[in-house]
């Protein structure tokens, strides 16, 4: 040390002073906004079909797309009769749908059709489904339940 020195001669003091009471509750629910604003937009966005229809168990990928369209193949009401098809939950006839899906085509928009046929329902029909929608150039993609749930997945409004 040097001569006429003096160690920590000077002494600062604080300006910053304990806060008591509350804390801001501003920032913390600006966070829980923007956390339910994520929940919220990564969730699905599948408009579920409104017919009861039980879908076979199976692993696959998840898919994303820009327009979807809901098709639901219900099985016959009585033996004999053919498969029920909807159409964004309006009955109509095959030939009626094969219409809709070139409309969709004529419209320039990317859509898919997402398929939920119950497992009861022949394959040959969804098969004939997703024909019309290739025939139409517009993809298809059928909804599975994953293989874990614990109950029968049934998808009503």
């Amino acid at each position: 040390m040097r001569h006429g020195e003096k160690r920590f001669a000077r002494r600062y003091a604080p300006t910053l002073k304990p806060k008591s009471g509350w804390p801001e509750l501003t920032a913390l629910i600006d966070v829980l906004f923007l956390i339910l604003l994520f929940f919220a937009l990564s969730g699905s966005f599948v408009r579920v079909s409104g017919i009861g229809v039980e879908l076979p168990r199976m692993q696959a990928p998840s898919v994303a797309s820009v327009e979807r369209f809901v098709v639901t193949i219900a099985p016959p009401e009585s033996p004999g009769k053919p498969c029920q098809l909807f159409f964004q939950d309006k009955l109509m006839s095959a030939d009626m749908l094969r219409q809709h899906f070139f409309k969709l085509k004529d419209t320039g928009s990317r859509a898919s059709v997402i398929i939920c046929a119950d497992r009861r329902v022949p394959f040959e029909t969804v098969t004939r489904v997703m024909a019309a929608a290739e025939e139409a150039d517009i993809s298809s993609f059928i909804a599975l339940a994953p293989p874990d749930a614990k109950r029968e997945t049934r998808f009503e409004q």
